[in-house]
């Protein structure tokens, strides 16, 4: 995704879930970056701040794989040495909050040595 022929892709598909520019719906999860909150099916779900910041990332580049470089860059302003988890454990957290397990990942996917991917059709 840092390949910047990507980006027209993304702002299609921003343009596809967004209402007005702060709500991004996909699926059953809906994320508005003005209120900062987050609901599934209308339910509010309770994410802190750095967790929403990281989940709003992924939204708005829903069906893309983000890797961690690119993660760890744009949500931490440093680069990514191989051996900080911190990212990861946010992921794992927000996975929880979400209703993702490991037998049934409906919003985040892990992608093999390259970082995650928050899935365009979830719920």
């Amino acid at each position: 995704m840092s390949n910047q022929e990507d980006e027209p892709m993304i702002i299609q598909s921003l343009e596809q879930q967004t209402d007005n520019g702060h709500e991004i719906k996909i699926g059953r999860l809906t994320v508005n970056k003005q209120t900062r909150s987050t609901r599934i099916d209308g339910k509010p779900v309770s994410l802190s701040p750095a967790e929403f910041d990281l989940l709003w990332f992924l939204a708005a580049r829903a069906g893309c794989t983000v890797t961690r470089d690119e993660l760890y860059q744009e949500i931490l302003q440093t680069n990514y040495d191989g051996l900080n988890r911190c990212l990861d454990l946010r992921i794992s957290r927000i996975r929880k909050k979400l209703g993702d397990n490991r037998t049934s990942t409906h919003y985040i996917k892990s992608i093999r040595s390259e970082g995650y991917l928050l899935v365009r059709n979830c719920g």
